[in-house]
């Protein structure tokens, strides 16, 4: 019964945290849209900062000019002979439009693996998020490392006093978490705090400084968390202060304080180079002063070149290009890579699924133009109203086929399980890795699947979730959403599960017999006769439990360090007893090859293909997994190249590694040199790829400094295997 209540729980708490995160992707766009309407009430602001004398009539328009333009270049020259290059420098790049070098990236992955995100101060692991971001990595997946919530559970968050807060804001702003982890800190809890420390003049100070006196750097670098704020009073306050920072020569004393000031100037949507003094000096003019015959920029005129003034300067002066060409100042710093097979797509017709495969992220009409191209599927793009291009037609069928406003239509369902349309993101409708992109035929009353609730009886309780139990009928509660709503009955869908098909009642409920334990797949589907769908075509995955260890024979010859891991795949449904009466676990016995596809298979929530011997030449059309091996196949799990599979050999750890970077699509993020293990020189480059990425991922690690690449695997070590994948793949998903 504990076991069904903290399914029951865990259920509930995905729910609530689904709804959380889609309000946080919201707020986060409504923040972004605000801070490009606040830009003109800021610059009112900082404007009343200064005299009337001071202040023209009609502010000329910012002009970035060629000496900024040539300064930048020869920054640059030195940035990209920086060894190692550093984060603020990645930064830099990314947001003046240039590449940031590979060996960064790897470099950078290889230190977050190392420490787990784990970094003393908290600015140092924003500054590391931001230039992992630039560079084009994805802050919430580092072979399974979510970043964001590390952030916000920084025990440091308020050590570093505004610097590190600000930074921290910045940061957390612009991401989203990957997970439903609970945190500590907010964007919102951040902001206040930045404000509960701001001086009564407007200013900021650094932490442990020997005097309460304000700071140009920490006020700098507060007023660029504050940019996209709605209440613009604590920004205006600041402005003011800063201004009586002002010297003589424009600036604000070294290179970096001036630096730090013309980046809050040009996030507030503020002209630096309209600050004048009462000499005609501007901040920009006087940080040019301070650049060095090398291209380097120094502390102060006539110093010595410093590579922190260097980077500030860069960074200063790309902002200030990115403000006088229109764009948003450091609205945007984070890229998004395209990565091929990173995304499921499928193409769902009138009538029937078009298309089932994999596909890029990246755009979402850009993905799924692509994986038309790839399988040959024909298409036409044509223009909507306002100028956008969309899908007017694929396979013939074009818009209109039933004479009303069906259309074909694209939807994205992300990777914790939300539902994204493209009339909520007049941006853009994004894909990122691990999300499913459909493409389907439909009206504005076509939805598609939301949610497959499951119920069954416990001693006259309705418990809720999967798992479900061995041996016990249950109900599945279909919901739909549409771009307005989610989690709507969905009535008279049809829901194929197990081999028998059923309607769901006008609660959206249908009822189905007890099911042996494993891993099933529930279609719905929403076709009609000559008439657009009520419900576009989805798959679920249904888990049956199987019976807990304790209920084995041989229950006490698992491993200790197993146990865990053995026990909750048995949970998940993807592994049996191997005797008629399934009371024998057999956790020492050698796995087969044709047994460890199957394990991959229940893990990726697929069935078997129709038995078939055609696949290898070794599989007899007969064999019980002839059909488990062609599905294998047909997802790229296994290789077909030798013709031959082996079904019945035991496998070793290169092979199951190889299989499961497959199955997981697993991706690597480090440098090779980063597993360090001595046998592994002479495998495959494929092998070897794949050792890199199970390793990276923490599904599979050596000891004393080897892989054991030829060790055959036993079912206990394959359960390991399976349970660590499962927290890869789906630990941030909902997974009904």
């Amino acid at each position: 019964m504990k076991r069904f209540i903290l399914h029951s729980l865990a259920g509930w708490k995905l729910a609530v945290g689904v709804r959380y995160r889609l309000f946080r992707a919201v707020l986060a766009a409504l923040i972004g849209l605000s801070m490009i309407l606040q830009s003109s009430g800021l610059a009112l602001a900082a404007e009343g900062a200064a005299s009337e004398a001071e202040r023209p009539s009609k502010p000329p328009a910012p002009a970035f000019t060629e000496e900024m333009r040539q300064a930048l270049e020869d920054v640059e020259r030195l940035l990209y002979a920086q060894e190692p290059l550093s984060d603020w420098a990645a930064i830099g790049l990314a947001l003046n439009g240039k590449d940031v070098p590979d060996s960064y990236l790897r470099r950078k992955a290889d230190e977050l693996l190392d420490n787990r995100g784990k970094y003393d101060k908290v600015s140092e692991l924003a500054r590391s998020m931001a230039g992992y971001a630039a560079a084009g990595g994805s802050v919430n997946f580092i072979a399974g490392l979510d970043l964001y919530p590390i952030l916000m559970n920084h025990r440091g968050m308020e050590a570093e006093g505004a610097p590190g807060l600000a930074l921290a804001h910045l940061v957390g702003n612009r991401s989203v978490s990957g997970t439903l982890a609970r945190t500590e800190w907010y964007s919102d809890r951040i902001y206040y705090k930045l404000l509960e420390l701001q001086s009564e003049d407007g200013s900021w100070t650094l932490p442990g400084a020997d005097s309460a006196e304000g700071s140009v750097a920490a006020t700098s670098s507060a007023l660029m968390a504050l940019a996209p704020a709605s209440d613009s009073e604590p920004a205006s306050k600041a402005l003011r202060w800063l201004k009586t920072q002002q010297l003589d020569d424009g600036g604000f004393g070294g290179a970096s304080d001036t630096a730090l000031a013309v980046i809050a100037l040009s996030a507030l949507g503020i002209d630096a180079s309209e600050w004048l003094t009462s000499t005609g000096d501007q901040p920009l003019k006087a940080l040019l002063t301070r650049q060095t015959e090398g291209g380097g920029f120094s502390q102060s005129e006539g110093g010595t070149a410093d590579m922190t003034a260097t980077v500030q300067a860069y960074m200063a002066l790309t902002v200030y290009k990115r403000f006088a060409g229109g764009e948003p100042a450091l609205n945007v710093i984070w890229k998004q890579p395209v990565i091929g097979d990173s995304v499921t797509v499928s193409v769902e017709g009138p009538e029937g699924t078009l298309a089932e495969g994999r596909g890029q992220s990246g755009e979402a009409l850009a993905s799924a133009v692509a994986f038309l191209k790839k399988a040959g599927i024909p298409y036409k793009l044509k223009s909507d109203p306002e100028g956008r291009q969309t899908i007017g037609a694929i396979n013939g069928i074009a818009d209109g086929r039933y004479g009303g406003q069906d259309r074909w239509k694209l939807a994205v369902r992300t990777k914790l399980g939300g539902w994204h349309f493209p009339e909520n993101f007049p941006d853009g409708l994004r894909l990122s890795e691990g999300d499913k992109l459909f493409v389907y035929y439909g009206s504005d009353n076509t939805a598609v699947l939301d949610t497959i609730g499951i119920e069954w009886d416990f001693e006259g309780q309705t418990v809720l979730g999967s798992p479900i139990p061995v041996g016990k009928p249950f109900q599945l509660y279909v919901k739909k959403a549409n771009r307005r709503l989610g989690y709507l009955i969905a009535p008279g869908v049809t829901v194929r599960l197990g081999g028998k098909t059923a309607v769901s009642d006008a609660e959206g409920k249908v009822s189905f017999e007890a099911l042996k334990p494993g891993v099933y797949r529930i279609e719905v589907t929403g076709y009609r006769k000559n008439a657009v769908p009520t419900v576009a075509r989805g798959d679920f995955t249904l888990r049956v439990f199987s019976p807990e260890l304790s209920a084995y024979a041989d229950e006490a010859q698992v491993s200790s360090w197993a146990r865990d891991e053995m026990g909750f795949i048995l949970a998940q449904g993807y592994m049996q007893g191997i005797d008629a009466k399934g009371e024998l676990l057999a956790p020492k016995q050698a796995l087969t090859r044709a047994e460890y596809a199957a394990l991959l298979l229940r893990l990726l929530g697929e069935e078997a293909a129709p038995k078939t011997g055609k696949t290898f030449t070794d599989v007899p059309a007969g064999a019980w997994y002839s059909g488990t091996l062609a599905k294998a196949a047909e997802l790229g799990i296994t290789d077909r190249t030798s013709g031959r599979f082996g079904p019945n050999r035991a496998i070793t750890r290169e092979e199951a590694a190889v299989m499961a970077a497959k199955a997981g699509r697993l991706s690597t993020y480090g440098s090779a040199e980063r597993m360090a293990f001595s046998d592994i020189d002479g495998l495959s480059a494929a092998s070897r790829h794949a050792i890199q990425a199970v390793f990276e991922h923490q599904v599979m690690t050596g000891s004393d400094g080897k892989f054991e690449p030829g060790r055959t695997l036993v079912r206990e070590q394959a359960a390991a295997i399976l349970a660590r994948l499962h927290v890869v793949m789906y630990a941030d998903s909902l997974i009904y």
